[in-house]
């Protein structure tokens, strides 16, 4: 990304001079390489907590033009036009209905399905659709080869003289959707063709539905096979499956806990995917025949041995479970597998970070500095209704660090409530700071 063209783009929106200095100083920090530092002459920070917003905010511009310019100029029509051959079925099928030859509207019928019901080739009938993510993008176009490959040229063209970035020829394909698969964010895309899979007639959202092709021309997400590829390398050495020698030495509760969590984040990951099931059961194997192997190294066993020890039923499920039992409290399980490997075609839902984060909301408001501000009083000498200041320390073990003077009484309260900060009056806080404060003690 080129410094000076990010600068103006916050520029834009943004009319604070410091805030713009800050980034700046940011964007020039430099950077060290065998204990010498060179220039940062374009780019962000590579690990940089800002990194992520600034390449959005750069490649917005990119949003803009290809919503802007791109999508009007080729998008038209307001719905394709229907199929000859396909209009001369529906004639044909009617007729032979009037002459109550139903052999011959059932051969009609699946010879229909064959045919495309709109006609492939419009050109009063253009769409095209656009999706980013990071650095990914992806554009959906209903047209002929020739404007796709205009279409790639003009984002080229803007790209290298609005943003100053180059297109990779190499990675930015064209793909006929039905013929071949799309790649964007580890999942490939395509359309699918089948004639074959007809919907049953019903009721659906107070509607009724009517036979028909279900699946054909939808989207598809599909699970690579080079995924699958990846995680048998992984586990494998020599072309054979094996254990891990790394997670010897851990428990068999962490052991069955790691490879639980590798098989579950693929899952999350892939889950709309139409093939999942086949896939995810691949590596299952994989990851049960690595796992128990590598318990039973650890336990200088056989195999057998293992599944005997450790194979439990989950949700009528098969599966591999430890049970850490643990005095006065609740027993730990670890669980490899136990799940359902099914297609969620929504993937795993909007996750709800208030939800996620409950865990971090204190049990009592007291243990919150912003609430213990909103209160206005002084934690040391009582005072109400006061504006307030909070007095901080490095940590706790400064206060109790042997051969130091005695604990002052302000110091004896922080470290009875656990705390690096202490909500004050500004009379006390003044006072600490001093060394003069012989308020009261805790």
């Amino acid at each position: 990304m080129d410094h000076q063209i990010l600068l103006e783009i916050v520029r834009r929106d943004i009319h604070d001079g410091r805030l713009i200095n800050l980034i700046r100083g940011l964007l020039k920090a430099g950077y060290m390489e065998d204990w010498r530092r060179y220039d940062t002459l374009s780019g962000t920070p590579q690990g940089g907590i800002i990194s992520p917003l600034l390449a959005n905010i750069y490649l917005n511009e990119l949003d803009r033009f290809v919503e802007g310019t791109l999508i009007p100029t080729y998008t038209r029509g307001k719905k394709r036009k229907e199929n000859p051959e396909y209009s001369r079925y529906i004639y044909q099928i009617a007729a032979a209905k009037k002459r109550e030859d139903f052999e011959e509207v059932k051969r009609l019928q699946r010879e229909r399905r064959g045919v495309i019901s709109v006609a492939p080739v419009d050109p009063a009938y253009r769409r095209l659709r656009y999706v980013r993510y990071a650095d990914d993008f992806l554009l959906g176009f209903v047209g002929p080869r020739a404007e796709a490959d205009e279409i790639r040229q003009r984002l080229g063209e803007f790209l290298e003289q609005t943003l100053k970035l180059t297109l990779s020829p190499e990675k930015t394909l064209i793909t006929h959707a039905s013929e071949g698969k799309a790649k964007f964010l580890g999942y490939e895309v395509s359309v699918v063709r089948c004639g074959n899979l007809i919907s049953d007639a019903g009721v659906e959202d107070g509607k009724r539905t009517v036979k028909g092709r279900k699946t054909n021309g939808r989207i598809a997400l599909w699970m690579p096979r080079k995924v699958v590829c990846k995680y048998r390398d992984r586990y494998s050495k020599n072309g054979k499956i094996t254990h891990q020698a790394n997670l010897i030495s851990e428990s068999d509760y962490t052991i069955i806990q790691r490879y639980q969590a590798v098989l579950k984040g693929v899952y999350n990951y892939y889950c709309m995917a139409v093939n999942v099931s086949r896939r995810m059961k691949y590596i299952r194997r994989v990851l049960e025949k690595s796992l128990t192997m590598t318990l039973a190294c650890k336990f200088r066993c056989s195999v057998n041995r293992i599944y005997g020890m450790y194979k439990a039923e989950v949700q009528g499920l098969s599966a591999l479970q430890v049970v850490k039992t643990r005095p006065g409290k609740d027993s730990l399980i670890a669980t490899f597998g136990g799940f359902s490997i099914e297609r969620i075609p929504g993937g795993m839902g909007v996750v709800d970070f208030c939800e996620q984060l409950a865990w971090h909301r204190p049990a009592s408001k007291r243990s919150e500095v912003v609430q213990r501000l909103m209160a206005g009083k002084c934690e040391l000498c009582g005072k109400k209704g006061v504006p307030v200041q909070v007095h901080h320390i490095r940590k706790l073990a400064d206060i109790d660090k042997p051969g130091r003077r005695p604990k002052e009484d302000w110091e004896r309260r922080m470290s009875a409530m656990k705390r690096k900060t202490l909500v004050v009056c500004e009379g006390c806080h003044a006072a600490i700071h001093g060394g003069r404060y012989d308020g009261p003690t805790l």
